[in-house]
């Protein structure tokens, strides 16, 4: 932002002058003016608050504005002396000066006066917003605070005038107040004018109106501070609603009159010289196109793409800008200096346009301002062409005809003109094209449970496009990958393992390629995969909140402008079969302030979804919000889904099989670990993969490297459970025992117990988990383990105790309940007590997978096939994933006969958890 909304903040924890002026940059010293009022500071110590004083005071008389302030904190500690060892205050030299009336400390009682013992200030030049590409001509007074200690007060006062260059002998104040909770010993907001001085005033956000009292022939408005914290509001309300609190003061008395006395600075006659540089680009646009919108679309070009961003405030630069002869030759410039240029270009081409003033920030809280410049904080251009507005604005970039159609959201306006003009308000239309295309295609044929694919292409335009421009010219992979891993994050979840960024500049239109793998595709339950369409249309909420009774008349502030489209294309594993399209194909509607169009149509194996939204700022009246929750709700309700009954699982699938549908990702994974050598996270990612291929060595190798350059307790705790998937037990606990040396929780001793006791090593297990002297829920968890190994070193007695102990500590606890009947079922102990148990968990749970599979092992150790087979097949309904029901289930299924069934669900088994053989040995429970 370029024009400074005068004093429209308050910091009293910096003392910086608010706003400065009479040009001098040397800082003078004087006495406290005699319109300031007193104050008892003795009273303001007694308070025993942090920031002792706080007193702001304006005098506002023949076209200057003098800002007085007070300020004392109590050095109170250590930390309060280092803060304030240092003072800095700032003034603009093109419009004031500085002066200081007061430095001192106050030390038990006595004042001890810093500027009289010839404490001075060092003069320096800090351009604080170079960053944001700001230079200001801004001077700071540095006061190194001599022999402050703790106990003492420190105070100090200064004033700064202004006489603003570009409003003549106008004055204008907004002044933000302190509000509770910060605490003062004193405060005060003091304005003062002289009688009949034509000064308006009025006040803007949760502020009550003071009243103004006359004194000494002055006017006087006064608060005291801090105020009442003010009303929260939504943070969806207009911004007329939001804005904080604040006094306005000026002599301004119509918008018009503020239109009328800045017109003259942004006149644009005899401003280009013929013959010259900016002449020929007119020409050369003129000669381009003789329709006025495509000449109005060039020059707006030439001035974004031209002009570099630099906001010179120097020299009365706040409000007056440089010419436009000057801002081409210097190739920069501000808003105004932008401004400016192009309403001088278009003039030339016979486009009527003018400078117009608007608040790129508040929006429409210009609408409950006082007719001051210091309500805007930014300059664009309105041009009328073929009876319809636009509104142009120079320091934004990538805007060409298509785009130029939107309106941005600033609310109002209002036009510099010599006959002066009131605020104009923005009035929105829906836009003509996008600003963002998308299209996606995502291979999911690899299944249900495997990652996928995707293709991502996405074409931007305006603003959104032009933010692609730099980094199109970009060749190094790795930078291109690390800004679309974090730009496309917004977009779609997943790595992108390459990317491919262009920016046409004629059309104003950035294209973005990506291809990528997407994680966690579908939804899996029961025996239905469930995949929730991603589109324009998908996944909206709308839930104001105006249950406080302050609330209930806000209106709902809608955002934009916004226009998105996407196609989206997805390739169904298992040639579609199963698949089915639920929710709501096809809309075109409009639900809380956003148009909505939405095409798909499943066909075999390929399911699209061609939809687009689009939004303009406007308002939902607070009567109408519980309407448009409705209307959204029913919107959500329709959106979308494919399901896929009785999907093929990766464990389905054959070691060859399942290698080549995974062989795509490694190779994907390939391109991340070439560009990113020393980023272990992409050998783990690569791993993962190999694991899914069943490709243990493989995926060895990379761990191996990724701990190479950096080990820790998660890496040495996955090569541990490969290892272990190898049948490499003696490296697998090797892993395990460093793994828990460095992270030592419940997770790790729980990983290398389980291996110690594999290893003959049983007691040493159950030795090292009741080390860990866990409590509450932990302490089930420890208990859940010591009580499933207990059998390995012959403690199911013990084990069993300690569940009773456990359980009447926590009676309808179904992990304690499910413990107990977990560990009868593995080591066949106490079956009959066990079997109440477990029935009273299954109830409890509400038949919980997990509880079911305990249970079914405690009936397969009664002898009670059927039964156990029962709870089987129910649990691998709800979840077929789990590995110990399908490997009891092929256990069942041979012992009764059924040898093909029965070795298929181990096979099943195995695939899911390649070490479940060997821990099922542990327990007694093979298949002949």
């Amino acid at each position: 932002m370029n024009l400074v909304r005068f004093g429209s903040a308050v910091s009293i924890l910096a003392v910086v002058a608010a706003t400065p002026a009479l040009a001098g940059e040397e800082v003078l010293y004087g006495d406290v003016p005699e319109w300031v009022g007193s104050v008892d500071v003795d009273a303001a110590i007694a308070a025993d608050e942090d920031i002792v004083l706080y007193d702001r005071q304006i005098r506002m008389e023949d076209g200057v504005v003098t800002r007085y302030t007070d300020i004392a904190y109590d050095i109170n500690n250590t930390q309060a002396l280092q803060n304030n060892g240092t003072l800095q205050f700032s003034w603009l030299p093109d419009k004031g000066d500085l002066t200081i009336h007061r430095l001192e400390l106050i030390r038990e009682g006595e004042v001890i006066d810093l500027l009289e013992q010839g404490v001075e200030p060092e003069v320096i030049r800090r351009e604080r917003e170079l960053e944001r590409r700001t230079v200001d001509g801004e001077l700071t007074a540095v006061v190194a605070v001599p022999g402050m200690q703790v106990g003492d007060v420190l105070r100090m006062s200064t004033s700064t005038t202004l006489r603003d260059q570009a409003l003549q002998d106008e004055m204008q104040a907004i002044e933000g107040v302190v509000a509770e909770p910060t605490r003062l010993g004193f405060g005060r907001m003091r304005i003062l004018w002289p009688e009949g001085g034509d000064v308006s005033w009025g006040t803007m956000g949760d502020l009550e109106t003071p009243e103004v009292i006359k004194a000494g022939g002055d006017n006087v408005v006064e608060i005291a501070l801090p105020i009442e914290k003010p009303e929260e509001w939504p943070d969806d309300a207009p911004t007329r609603f939001t804005v904080s609190p604040a006094l306005q003061f000026g002599t301004f008395q119509t918008w018009e009159e503020v239109s009328r006395v800045m017109a003259p600075h942004f006149t644009v006659e005899g401003k280009i010289a013929p013959g010259g540089e900016i002449a020929a680009e007119i020409s050369r646009i003129m000669a381009a196109t003789d329709v006025p919108i495509e000449r109005a679309a060039l020059a707006l070009q030439s001035v974004q793409d031209e002009i570099s961003y630099l906001a010179n405030g120097m020299d009365g630069g706040n409000y007056l800008p440089q010419s436009p002869e000057e801002t081409w030759e210097l190739r920069f410039g501000d808003c105004k200096a932008k401004s400016l240029l192009l309403l001088a270009m278009l003039r030339e081409m016979d486009i009527d346009a003018d400078v117009v003033l608007v608040d790129s920030d508040m929006g429409d809280a210009v609408s409950v301002s006082l007719p001051v410049p210091a309500a805007f904080d930014h300059m664009i251009v309105k041009a009328r062409i073929d009876g319809v507005d636009y509104w142009m604005d120079g320091t934004s970039s990538g805007a060409r005809l298509d785009s130029m159609y939107e309106v941005p959201d600033f609310g109002y306006a209002l036009p510099l003109t010599d006959a002066g003009s009131g605020l104009v308000k923005l009035e929105q239309r829906w836009p003509k094209v996008a600003d963002r295309s998308y299209q996606i295609t995502y291979d999911m044929r690899g299944g249900v449970d495997l990652p996928s694919l995707f293709e991502f292409e996405m074409v931007s335009r305006g603003i959104a496009g032009a933010q692609l421009r730099a980094v199109a010219v970009e060749s190094n992979a790795r930078d291109l990958l690390s800004h679309a891993n974090s730009y496309f994050n917004r977009f779609v979840d997943g790595v992108i393992y390459d990317a491919e960024y262009s920016y046409d500049v004629e059309r104003g239109i950035g294209v973005a390629k990506i291809k990528g793998i997407a994680f966690d595709n579908f939804e899996l339950e029961r025996n239905i995969a469930t995949l929730n369409a991603q589109g324009a249309t998908t996944g909206w909420s709308f839930n104001p909140d105006r249950a406080r009774s302050a609330w209930r008349e806000i209106p709902y502030r809608v955002g934009g402008p916004y226009t998105a489209e996407r196609k989206v294309t997805y390739l169904l594993p298992d040639e579609g079969r199963g698949a089915e399209l639920k929710g709501v194909a096809n809309i075109d509607t409009m639900a809380a302030g956003t148009k909505f169009f939405r095409q798909s149509q499943l066909s075999g194996a390929t399911y699209t979804i061609d939809d687009r939204t689009s939004t303009i700022p406007g308002e939902i009246a607070a009567a109408d919000i519980r309407a448009e929750k409705t209307a959204m709700r029913r919107l959500t309700s329709g959106d979308p889904k494919i399901k896929i009954t009785d999907p093929t699982r990766s464990w389905e699938l054959d070691d060859d099989e399942i290698a080549k549908r995974v062989g795509p990702y490694i190779a994907a994974a390939d391109k991340l670990v070439e560009a990113f050598d020393d980023d272990s996270n992409m050998l783990y990612l690569r791993a993962a993969m190999a694991g899914m291929a069943r490709e243990y060595e493989v995926a060895l190798e990379d761990i191996n490297k990724a701990i190479e350059l950096g080990a820790d307790a998660e890496a040495l705790g996955v090569r541990s459970e490969i290892y272990a998937n190898m049948g490499m037990i003696d490296e697998a606990l090797a892993d395990a025992e460093r793994a828990f040396d460095l992270q030592g929780d419940i997770a790790t001793a729980t990983s290398l117990a389980g291996l110690m006791a594999i290893q003959g090593r049983a007691q040493e297990a159950l030795d090292l988990i009741d080390s860990l002297g866990l409590s509450g829920d932990a302490a089930v968890d420890a208990l859940t383990a010591w009580s499933e190994l207990s059998g390995y070193a012959g403690q199911q007695e013990e084990a069993w105790y300690r569940l009773l102990e456990m359980a009447e500590e926590r009676p309808d606890d179904t992990t304690v309940l499910n413990a107990s009947c977990w560990m009868s079922g593995l080591w066949s102990y106490n079956l009959g007590e066990a079997a109440a148990i477990c029935d009273k968990a299954v109830t409890l749970s509400g038949q919980s997978a997990a509880i079911l599979d305990s249970r079914a092992h405690v009936k397969y150790r009664q002898g009670d096939f059927e039964g156990a087979l029962a709870d089987l097949d129910l649990v691998l309904t709800k979840e077929p994933g789990i590995a110990a029901s399908r490997y009891l289930r092929g256990l069942i299924r041979i012992e009764q006969g059924d040898e093909k069934a029965g070795r298929l669900d181990i096979l099943h088994a195995k695939r899911i958890a390649p070490t479940i053989e060997q821990v099922y040995k542990g327990y007694g429970l093979l298949p002949d």
